[in-house]
């Protein structure tokens, strides 16, 4: 029992460290103008709508924050 549970625990402290050396490399410029595009499109989407119909407007708000997210996590790594 001593021995399974010590095999688990060293399996758990060893997992964390493995996913360091899996590090996503960024996008293509090209990938990236293409979302950078898409969050203007959405935003600009949003701004017009907002006046006729505020809940599409909110989605497209939200496409456009989903997209900036993206954006921000793998086209703006050091």
């Amino acid at each position: 029992m001593k021995q399974t549970l010590l095999t688990i625990c060293l399996i758990l402290f060893a997992l964390p460290s493995w996913g360091e050396d899996n590090i996503d490399k960024p996008w293509s410029k090209k990938s990236c103008t293409e979302v950078y595009n898409a969050i203007a499109i959405f935003a600009s989407l949003a701004d017009k709508e907002w006046k006729k119909d505020e809940e599409k407007a909110a989605r497209y708000t939200l496409a456009a924050a989903n997209y900036a997210t993206i954006y921000e996590t793998v086209c703006k790594q050091k």
